[in-house]
């Protein structure tokens, strides 16, 4: 075999090599990120649920009022629901959702 030849094989069999190493690699860290679970801190959870509730600004809630709201919400969508329900405004009308989320973290002393 003449030397250009096989070195022109050997490039393209590390080439490939490569090539895979990468896809194994990405696939590798896809099964990963399908197994870990998503994280919510307590902050963001509480955030979600009070966005996601029936609590309005002009009700004008004190503390305890705003307790209830999360827990409530949080028990009758869950906390995957009210990230629906958040993720789902935000497509619609994002404008107002973007004003309801800052409303929810300035009740919640969120920065």
């Amino acid at each position: 075999m003449h030397p250009a030849i096989s070195y022109e094989l050997a490039q393209a069999a590390m080439a490939d090599l490569r090539h895979q190493a990468h896809r194994d690699a990405r696939a590798h860290a896809a099964r990963r990120a399908r197994r870990a679970p998503t994280c919510l801190n307590v902050d963001d959870a509480q955030c979600q649920a009070l966005f996601a509730s029936d609590l309005q600004r002009s009700d004008t809630p004190g503390a305890d009022v705003v307790a209830e709201s999360i827990r409530v919400t949080v028990q009758q969508l869950g906390t995957d629901g009210c990230t629906g329900r958040m993720a789902q405004e935000f497509g619609d009308h994002p404008e107002a959702a973007a004003e309801r989320m800052r409303w929810a973290r300035s009740l919640l002393n969120i920065r």
